[in-house]
């Protein structure tokens, strides 16, 4: 049992040592440079960078919305997924999530499709999520920042 714990401990650290070293901050400024001169595949990356890589998914809303509103199906995907990410501050819209599903699944993107039977099987049997604004206080004050973004973000609403 202890050497599985080991194994298991060794595993995750160079798991996250690997994924540390995926991000590069020079192509992160040339993806944020090709999106703002409409490069909507570079919007998509830049976007899903700034939610993995730097954890800051309300942030990736703007890049998202742009590819998106540019017809880019995985980008559609991508901010529906971003639309059920209680730290994003979007509210859990599942509505919001379930019509980018389906615009980027009648396009033909299956990851879309995949999207959608899922959350209608989610919708339809009521387990939908809330948002859990005591979730998201306690995050915060744990310094995640995400959390506090998204907190920041649904106070500002109210």
């Amino acid at each position: 049992m202890k050497k599985l714990l080991i194994t298991l401990s060794v595993m995750f650290l160079v798991n996250s040592a690997s994924a540390s070293e995926d991000f590069d901050e020079k192509i992160y400024e040339q993806l944020y440079q090709k999106c703002q001169q409409n490069d909507l595949d570079s919007c998509v990356k830049f976007a899903i960078w700034t939610r993995d890589y730097l954890e800051r998914p309300s942030l990736a809303f703007a890049p998202l919305k742009k590819a998106c509103d540019g017809g880019h199906l995985k980008g559609c995907n991508v901010l529906g997924n971003l639309y059920l990410n209680k730290y994003s501050g979007l509210g859990m819209d599942y509505q919001k999530a379930k019509t980018l599903y389906e615009y980027s699944c009648k396009g033909g993107y299956q990851s879309a499709c995949n999207n959608l039977e899922n959350i209608k099987d989610e919708m339809a049997s009521g387990k939908m999520i809330k948002l859990d604004m005591d979730a998201l206080q306690n995050a915060c004050i744990q310094e995640n920042t995400a959390a506090c973004d998204a907190l920041q973000l649904e106070m500002m609403k109210k």
